[in-house]
C-alpha cells in the first residue's frame, strides 16, 4: 500500500464515520431544534419529520458505509462522486417523503389546522438562471476537452447539486421555515449557493484557459476565494437568524 492509497483510505474513513454519525443523530432525533432533516414540511408536521428523518438517517448512514467500503478500490474523484450521489439522492428522497407525508396529513381527518394564510414561494429565478449559466459554461469547457474527466465528474456533480438545492429552496414549505415563513432564509441561501457556484466556475475557467497566475496571483485568488466562501456562509447564517432559527 503506497502513501497515496493510505491517505485516500484514511480520508474516506474520517469522512465516512462523520457522515455515519450524522445519520445516526438524524435517525434518532426527537425533534430537537436544528437536528435532523429540517425543512418547512418537517417543522409543520410531526409525521413528516419522523418519516423524513428515517429516510435521511438511513440514506446518510449507507452513504458513509459505502464510502468507507469502496475507498480501497476507487480514486478520490470517484469517491467524491459516491459522496455527492449518496447525499444528493438521500436529500431528494427525504424531501419527497416529507412532502408526501405532509400532504397525507393535510388530507386526513386528524390533520391539525394550518397556519391560516397562504405561504408564497420566494422568487429565486435570477439565482437559478445564474447557476444554470455557470453550469453551461462549465459544460462548454468539459465538452471541448479543457477539463479532465475526473474534474468534470466532481465539479459538474457539485454544480448540479448546488442548482438542485436552489430549485428546492424556491419551493413552498422547503426553505420557508418556522416560525415566520417569510422566505428570507431561502433567498439568502440561494444567494450563497450562487456565489459558491460562480466562484467554482471562475476558477475552473482560469485553469481551463491555461492562465498562469504566478505566486502573487495564487495568493490573491486564495484571498478572494476565502472571502467569497466566508461571505456566502455569513449570508446563509444571517438568513437563518432573520427567519427566526436562533
Amino acid at each position: 500500500m503506497d502513501g497515496y492509497e493510505l491517505l485516500r483510505i484514511l480520508w474516506a474513513v474520517f469522512v465516512g464515520l462523520g457522515i455515519i454519525a450524522a445519520g445516526v443523530i438524524t435517525l434518532t432525533s426527537k425533534g430537537e431544534p436544528g437536528i435532523g432533516f429540517r425543512i418547512g414540511y418537517t417543522y409543520i408536521s410531526e409525521r413528516a419529520r419522523r418519516k423524513a428523518n428515517r429516510v435521511s438517517g438511513i440514506g446518510t448512514i449507507f452513504t458513509g458505509v459505502f464510502l468507507i467500503i469502496l475507498s480501497p478500490f476507487l480514486t478520490f474523484a470517484w469517491l467524491a462522486v459516491v459522496l455527492l450521489l449518496g447525499l444528493g439522492t438521500t436529500m431528494l428522497l427525504a424531501y419527497l417523503t416529507a412532502k408526501r407525508e405532509y400532504e397525507l396529513e393535510e388530507l386526513s381527518k386528524e390533520a391539525p389546522k394550518g397556519p391560516g394564510r397562504k405561504i408564497e414561494p420566494p422568487d429565486l429565478k435570477a439565482y437559478i438562471g445564474l447557476q444554470a449559466a455557470f453550469l453551461g459554461i462549465f459544460a462548454l469547457f468539459s465538452t471541448t476537452g479543457s477539463v479532465s474527466k475526473e474534474t468534470t465528474l466532481i465539479i459538474g456533480g457539485a454544480l448540479l447539486l448546488l442548482l438542485a438545492l436552489t430549485v428546492l429552496a424556491s419551493r413552498p414549505l422547503v426553505f420557508q421555515l418556522a416560525p415566520g415563513f417569510s422566505g428570507i432564509m431561502a433567498r439568502k441561501f440561494a444567494r450563497a449557493l450562487t456565489l459558491v457556484s460562480g466562484l467554482t466556475t471562475a476558477e475552473v475557467a482560469l485553469a481551463a484557459l491555461g492562465y498562469e497566475l504566478g505566486p502573487l496571483g495564487i495568493v490573491f485568488l486564495l484571498i478572494i476565494s476565502l472571502g467569497v466562501i466566508f461571505y456566502a456562509a455569513f449570508t446563509a447564517l444571517t438568513g437563518a437568524y432573520e427567519e427566526g432559527y436562533y
